[in-house]
This record gives C-alpha cells, structure tokens and sequence, in this order.
C-alpha cells in the first residue's frame, strides 16, 4: 500500500503504513515508549496513525489509533478524527473513540478547532436546514431490520461520546467556551423524544453532568446561562455548513 502514497507526501519514503505490536492481544505485556512522557502515544508517526485509523478494518487497531493522534494537537489529525466520526460506515466504538480524543484536543492555542469539529458534527447530523435540533427518533424494535436498528443505535451511542467530549472543553484559564455550553444547553433544552419508542436516559444523564461540570467564566448558574444564550447565536451560523 505505501507505493500508491504521493511523491513528497508524509512517510512516502517509508514502505509500510502502519505498524502494531502484538496485534492480536496474545501476549500479557504492557508496551512502553520512553520516546514521550504522553502516555497515550502508542509509538507510531502521526501519519502511521492516520493511515492506521482510516485504512484499518481491526476496530482495536483503529481506537488504537485514535488514542494516537489525540497526543498530536495538529490540524491534520483534528481532520482525520473528525473524518471518521462523520463516517457512518464506522463502527460506532471507533466513532465515539474519535470524538473522545477531539475532547482532549480541544485547546484555544488553534482558535478551538476541535470543539468546532465537534460542533459541525452534531450541527450537520441533528439539526436541520435552519439550525433547530431534529427530534430524536429511533427505529422501533419491532418494526426495523438488523443493520438499521445498529445503525440507529450507533448514531445514538456517538451523539452520547459527543456530548461528553464537549463537556470536557475548556479555554486556557479553565473555563468553559461559550460556544461549547450554549450547545450544551441547546441539546438539554430543545431536543425533542416524543418520537422515539426508546429511552434516552443515558443520553439526558451525559447532557446533565456535562452542564453540570461546566466552568462558565464568571461562574454561578446565572452565568451558564447567560453565556449560553450569548453563544447560540453564533454556533447557529454553522447550521448551514
């Protein structure tokens, strides 16, 4: 695979994509690169990890990766996490592992660009033309095919891993941003179940402690959601994107 790689591209020169240790998990071991005091490396080039995470078919290999390249703040690896969690094609482990690991790239060195790529994601997927949240619907059991009830599941589950990766979101004095608790509040306020046969409890309990553990910059509830409303409109641009 790497010879179809473009000339002068990252690792071109180099006649593997990516590698891993002990693929299959046969050995008990805990492997170690001293390279880097970030544990969450797991000892390949950002590039290697960006081919393992969209090339790989072993969903270990590809949360692997993820953990990877949430150790390499760069933009390239902001957009290859993001790619694979809009992929829907992407098992929804893998998805949720991606946006866990924008969670811990979110910074406000780069302007916040994965708490945007986060944002895009729940804008393009549960909201629709002119920015309002879509309602919650999932396919009754007893009425969907195998591979639309998992796809509805996963859709489900990622939201969930996304909500929680936005809660974490802080800016450089340990606040949280105002774009990423106005959609916090946005998600607890204004999503509707009423068409859904399924419970979305898990779901409400991510939005609740995610606003719960927000650091609004002022502090106090009144200050969430004054920053809440102060942000909306904003992040309501993005709708459209």
């Amino acid at each position: 695979g790497g010879e179809e790689e473009e000339e002068g591209a990252p690792g071109a020169d180099v006649p593997l994509l990516w590698l891993r240790l002990d693929p299959e998990y046969e050995c008990v071991l805990q492997v170690v690169w001293p390279a880097r005091e970030d544990r969450r490396w797991v000892g390949t080039p950002e590039f290697m990890a960006r081919e393992q995470l969209e090339h790989s078919r072993h969903v270990g290999a590809q949360i692997e990766a993820t953990h990877s390249l949430a150790s390499f703040g760069t933009g390239t690896a902001i957009a290859a996490l993001a790619e694979r969690l809009s992929d829907a094609r992407t098992f929804h482990r893998v998805r949720a592992a991606a946006a866990s690991a924008l969670g811990e790239l979110i910074s406000p060195a780069d302007d916040f660009a994965a708490l945007h790529a986060l944002a895009r994601y729940v804008r393009r997927q549960h909201c629709d033309g002119t920015g309002l949240l879509l309602p919650l619907q999932f396919v009754p059991l007893d009425a969907a095919d195998e591979d639309e009830l998992a796809g509805r599941l996963g859709h489900y589950l990622t939201l969930r891993a996304v909500v929680e990766a936005i809660g974490r979101a802080r800016d450089g004095q340990g606040h949280t941003p105002a774009a990423a608790l106005s959609l916090l509040h946005e998600l607890l306020d204004d999503s509707s179940n009423a068409a859904n046969p399924c419970d979305e409890g898990f779901l409400l309990g991510s939005l609740v402690e995610a606003v719960g553990a927000a650091r609004p910059r002022g502090g106090g509830a009144a200050a969430a959601g004054a920053d809440a409303d102060g942000g909306r409109a904003g992040e309501a641009g993005e709708a459209g994107d």
